[in-house]
């Protein structure tokens, strides 16, 4: 399937969790946007998820992993796995926030704050 097809089929709810779960092995930004933003908003978690997450969070270079503006799909993985709230994606947030410059921190809470 095309990615822009499996973005649109995530968001309108067509994949089961495991899917989605899946999806975010795909490197195609708006897709993994779509499932992020699923595992979010369904607060999915369990320790493939935090993984993955955390995997994802190292995607920051602009001019590769864009999404809007100045935001990247690291910055939005990170941000998903303090909205999800479990108690291990908080501990993973701190520890990934902990290595962030100041730029990137504020980057990153504010894309908390509009999915929270």
């Amino acid at each position: 399937m095309k990615p822009l097809s499996l973005s649109k089929e995530i968001k309108e709810g067509k994949l089961n969790d495991l899917e989605i779960i899946q999806c975010l092995d795909i490197h195609h930004n708006q897709v993994l946007v779509s499932a992020i933003s699923q595992i979010v908003s369904k607060k999915l978690c369990n320790e493939e998820i935090i993984s993955k997450l955390s995997c994802i969070s190292t995607f920051r270079d602009p001019n590769v992993n864009k999404l809007f503006g100045i935001d990247t799909i690291g910055h939005y993985s990170i941000a998903a796995l303090l909205v999800i709230g479990n108690p291990e994606s908080i501990n993973k947030y701190e520890e990934l926030m902990a290595d962030l410059d100041d730029w990137d921190k504020e980057i990153v809470e504010r894309i908390a704050e509009g999915m929270g």
